[in-house]
């Protein structure tokens, strides 16, 4: 298992602007790699991010993306887009698309439904490329005992829609984030790390999640990636990978 991080905390300018700046980072921190956003990458020059991957010796563990999946119109309007996301995903060498959805209160059997077959048509885009599609939780999938989640693991295809759990987000949800590792473990094939309190969220090892238990049973699912992510730092995001990426190596020897 390899260890990347995630560029958001560095922000929205330095993902444009700067990416070879925050790669320095991330490779003089530790990690093996990292995850960024779609939206901060020129799709049409794979080569480019490949290029500064690799003058960094870095991995790239996926390339996220996302849409309004309970619109029965609005994924097939972003067909297109997502097209290019996957393709530029196996261009950089990558395998991995983590993919969220959007908040919506009080969504109809008829919606969930709808997202199963939105995540279904958007996985098998990916797979026919070798891309693993990863749904990415957030809270409300989560909340009433995993009720969002559960059915869309339930109705979804397991060999074109594959889970990305964010155990920080299970934590925010009032849930235990290691009963719902082992709950949904046949179709998790990618994670996120992070900790948090009620509130805030923390570097790993500073928050509430209790991390050595989880991170047993993440390593006993060995996926071939597992990357830290703090939505919010308190200063530069540097400082923050580096103290994540501490705990990961005394605490577990990654």
């Amino acid at each position: 298992m390899r260890i990347a991080v995630q560029t958001r905390p560095w922000g929205v300018d330095r993902n444009r602007d700067d990416l070879t700046g925050i790669l320095a980072e991330i490779a003089g921190a530790g990690y093996d790699g990292f995850e960024i956003g779609n939206q901060h990458l020129d799709l049409a020059q794979p080569d480019r991010l490949r290029t500064l991957a690799d003058a960094h010796g870095l991995g790239i563990a996926g390339i996220h993306a996302g849409g309004e999946i309970s619109d029965p119109d609005a994924i097939k309007r972003a067909r297109a887009q997502i097209e290019r996301i996957a393709d530029f995903i196996v261009a950089v060498g990558a395998s991995i698309m983590p993919f969220s959805g959007q908040p919506k209160p009080d969504k109809s059997s008829t919606e969930l439904q709808t997202e199963a077959d939105n995540l279904n048509m958007v996985g098998e885009l990916c797979a026919k490329r070798g891309v693993t599609l990863c749904y990415h939780n957030h809270n409300w999938e989560i909340a009433d005992d995993c009720a969002e989640l559960q059915f869309l693991m339930a109705h979804t295809d397991p060999a074109l829609v594959s889970l990305c759990l964010d155990v920080g987000w299970v934590q925010r949800a009032g849930d235990d984030p290691l009963a719902v590792v082992n709950r949904f473990a046949s179709r998790i094939a990618y994670f996120h790390l992070k900790d948090t309190t009620a509130d805030d969220w923390r570097e790993l090892g500073r928050g509430e999640v209790d991390l050595p238990p989880l991170l047993a049973a993440v390593k006993a699912l060995a996926p071939a990636w597992a990357t830290v992510e703090q939505d919010t730092v308190p200063g530069p995001a540097v400082d923050s990978a580096r103290i994540s990426r501490a705990y990961l190596h005394q605490r577990m020897g990654w």
